[in-house]
């Protein structure tokens, strides 16, 4: 690849790093103006309470419904013994006596407090829902009045996909070391790395270069750079 060659391919994958550049800068103003609004954010913190809540009261359903259940099978066990006939002993019969009415007073309580629970839960399952519904039309709403946007989004999304493709191949046709030089002075030089010679002037810093200048610029085996802002020079014959 002759000198001219490789400063033709610079130029040609600064044109399009500085197009990328600025889809990029597009796609990030985008991004930005297509951010939830206000409404959204303030339901989406809102469902999240609710969600949390209907979380720790179906926990709360479960622990009571495991009380009840344990209640239960005690009840159940003093109960048998009660009425098998296997205690005899009248002092033993009614502490038995005692301890299972003792039971039947909790469990009731328990059922009560579980239904009370259940009743809850219902509630906070109720919210949650509504809560999301909302947020679903409002995302729904957003949607229809940010259409253009979306849009544009994808086609950014599209053509910097298709971008980055080019620009790899590009790369992979350059030696290493030049390109590791491009990307050294990229960050230097606002991405303007090469400079197009336009009317005999170096076309980013407009310095008017000298027939000598130029002449080295066209036949010289190595790159030329401006004297003054020391971007590569390219002419393009």
């Amino acid at each position: 690849m002759s000198t001219t060659q490789m400063a033709a391919a610079l130029y040609q994958l600064q044109q399009l790093d500085l197009e990328m550049d600025r889809l990029v800068s597009e796609q990030q103003a985008l991004a930005i103006s297509l951010q939830s609004t206000s409404l959204l954010k303030k339901l989406r913190a809102e469902q999240s309470i609710a969600q949390q809540q209907l979380t720790n009261g179906l926990q709360a359903q479960k622990e009571a419904e495991w009380t009840l259940d344990e209640l239960e099978q005690r009840l159940k066990q003093q109960e048998q013994r009660l009425y098998s006939g296997s205690v005899t002993n009248a002092k033993e019969l009614y502490a038995l006596q005692q301890e299972v009415q003792h039971l039947r007073a909790q469990q009731a309580r328990q059922e009560e407090m579980t239904l009370e629970m259940m009743e809850a839960t219902e509630t906070l399952r109720e919210a949650a829902e509504q809560k999301a519904r909302a947020i679903s039309e409002a995302e729904q709403s957003w949607k229809l009045a940010n259409a253009a946007g979306v849009a544009r989004r994808e086609q950014l999304e599209a053509k910097l996909r298709e971008m980055r493709g080019k620009r790899t191949e590009l790369v992979a046709a350059l030696d290493s070391e030049l390109v590791k030089r491009y990307e050294g002075m990229r960050k230097i030089k606002q991405g303007r790395v090469v400079s197009k010679i336009e009317q005999n002037s170096c076309q980013w810093c407009r310095v008017i270069l000298t027939p000598s200048e130029i002449q080295r610029v066209r036949v010289s085996p190595e790159l030329q750079t401006c004297s003054n802002c020391g971007r590569i020079l390219y002419y393009d014959r």
